[in-house]
C-alpha cells in the first residue's frame, strides 16, 4: 500500500483533502492544488466556502459534507486548537475533526495532522481514535504530523518557502509524508518521530515567547532609566552573530505563540516536568496587557479624577488596531482586546478603528476624521496597520500612547512610547 501512494504522488494522482479551511487550510490548500494535486477542502463554516470559493485554483474545490473524504488518498487536518476560558489547552475541536476522518477511513490513507499540538498529542490522542475502525497503522493506513509554519501577512515566505518538517507515527508513514511533502515544497526536514516534530513546533514558539517577555522587560528598565530601548536594539542588532532582534510591544498574540507554550507547560505537568522559564514568560506575556492599560490609565489620570467627582462624564480611549497582527482581520487572542477590557475595568469607554476588522461583538470600527477625534482622551496604537493616518492622529494632539514603535521618528508632548 506504501508503494502504491508513493506512485499516485510521484504521477500527482493522488487526491488530497484538508480538513478546516481557515488560513492555514486554505494556503496549504492553494500550495497543494498549484503543484498538480487535486485538492478537495472540508469546512464547516458555509460562510467561509462561499468566501472562497470564486477565488481558489480550478482544482481546489470547498464542500461541508465529510463523507467525500473517503476519496481522498491524502487527508491533512488543519483545524485549531485554542484554549479554554480556563486558558487550558483545548483539542476537543481537533479531536473532532479526527473522528470524522476516522467514520472514512479506508486502506492506503495517510493522515497528516498540521494543528499545534503538545507532543505526544498524535500518538497518545489522535492515533487511538483513528483505531477505533479496526485499521492498523503502518499496514492498512498511515499517520504523520507536520506542523504549520504560515506567516500570516508575511509576502516573503509561503507555504512552499518554507521548510516542511515531518515526522511519522513509524518509518512508512514518515516515509510518505515525506514524499507527499517533497512535491509540494521547496525543502522537507524529516525528524524520527511525531513527537519529535511536535516539539519542533512549540520549541518555535516558547522561543518567540521568551525573548519577547524579555525584551519587553528590558523595555521598562530602560524607559525608567530615559534610555532609548529602540536605539539599544538597532545598536546591539549590529552584532553579525549571536543576537536575535526582538522589539517591545503590548504582548504576543495569535493562534500560535503565546498557545503553545501553555500546551507545553500542561503536557510538563502531567510528566512532573518543572519548566520555570516558560512559566514566567508566559506570566510576563499575560500581564503585559494588563501593564499597558495602566500607563494609559496614568495618563488619562485627571480625565478619570473628573469622573469619579460625580459629572459622570466616562474619559473616551481610542484603539488603533485590534487585530493580533498588522494588516490582517484576525483578533484571535488579541492582546488589544485585553487591552480594551482592562481600560473598561478602569472606568473608560473604548472606541477602536481597525480596516480589517470593521465590526466586532456588537461594536463598529470608528472613522477618524477631526470632529471623532476631538472626543478622545486617548489614543493608543495597538496594532501596527499599514494604512492607517498616523499623522492624522498626530494632529489631534490628544495624548497618543505608541505600543509598537510606529512613531518613534515622531516627537511632541503628547507621543509617549512604551
Amino acid at each position: 500500500m506504501k508503494n502504491l501512494l508513493i506512485k499516485k504522488i510521484t504521477e500527482k494522482k493522488a487526491v488530497v483533502g484538508i480538513v478546516g479551511v481557515g488560513y492555514v487550510g486554505e494556503s496549504l490548500g492553494r500550495a497543494i492544488a498549484e503543484a498538480g494535486f487535486t485538492t478537495h477542502g472540508f469546512e464547516a463554516d458555509e460562510a467561509r466556502i462561499r468566501l472562497l470559493k470564486d477565488s481558489l485554483p480550478v482544482n481546489f474545490t470547498l464542500h461541508c459534507d465529510k463523507k467525500l473524504l473517503n476519496n481522498c488518498d491524502i487527508v491533512c487536518v488543519c483545524v485549531p486548537t485554542p484554549l479554554t476560558k480556563e486558558n487550558l489547552p483545548n483539542t476537543s475541536i481537533l479531536e473532532a475533526a479526527v473522528d470524522e476522518v476516522r467514520q472514512q477511513l479506508k486502506k492506503g490513507q495517510l493522515i497528516i495532522i498540521e494543528s499545534s499540538v503538545a507532543p505526544g498529542t498524535t500518538r497518545n490522542i489522535i492515533l487511538p481514535i483513528l483505531n477505533k475502525g479496526g485499521l492498523r497503522v503502518g499496514c492498512d493506513f498511515f499517520l504523520a504530523f507536520s506542523p504549520e509554519r504560515v506567516d500570516p501577512g508575511n509576502s516573503n515566505y509561503s507555504v512552499r518557502n518554507i521548510p516542511k518538517v515531518v515526522g511519522g507515527i513509524e518509518d512508512n508513514s514518515q516515509r510518505l509524508g515525506v514524499v507527499f511533502y517533497g512535491s509540494v515544497v521547496e525543502k522537507v526536514v524529516p525528524v524520527e518521530s511525531c513527537e519529535a516534530a511536535e516539539l519542533t513546533k512549540v520549541l518555535e514558539n516558547v522561543f518567540r515567547l521568551i525573548n519577547i517577555s524579555l525584551i519587553n522587560e528590558i523595555a521598562d528598565y530602560a524607559r525608567a532609566l530615559n534610555i532609548n530601548i529602540w536605539e539599544v536594539i538597532n545598536a546591539a542588532a549590529s552584532k553579525p552573530f549571536g543576537f536575535l532582534a526582538h522589539y517591545p510591544g503590548p504582548g504576543a498574540g495569535g493562534y500560535c505563540i503565546p498557545v503553545l507554550p501553555i500546551y507545553l507547560l500542561d503536557s510538563a505537568k502531567k510528566n512532573n516536568i518543572s519548566l520555570p522559564l516558560v512559566e514566567l514568560a508566559t506570566l510576563s506575556n499575560r500581564k503585559q496587557p494588563e501593564k499597558i492599560a495602566n500607563m494609559a490609565l496614568t495618563i488619562m489620570n485627571g480625565k478619570l479624577h473628573k469622573s469619579t467627582n460625580g459629572n459622570g462624564i466616562k474619559p473616551q480611549a481610542l484603539l488603533v488596531g485590534i487585530s493580533y497582527k498588522e494588516n490582517l482581520g484576525d483578533t484571535r487572542e488579541s492582546v488589544a482586546l485585553k487591552i480594551w477590557n482592562k481600560l473598561e475595568e478602569g472606568g473608560v469607554e473604548v472606541h477602536y478603528h481597525d480596516p480589517y476588522v470593521l465590526r466586532l461583538n456588537g461594536f463598529t470600527s470608528s472613522d477618524l476624521n477631526e470632529e471623532f477625534l476631538k472626543k478622545m482622551d486617548m489614543i493608543i496604537v495597538t496594532t501596527p496597520h499599514r494604512n492607517i493616518s498616523y499623522e492624522t492622529l498626530i494632529a489631534s494632539k490628544k495624548p497618543l500612547l505608541d505600543t509598537r514603535g510606529v512613531l518613534n521618528n515622531y516627537t511632541g508632548a503628547n507621543i509617549y512610547h512604551i
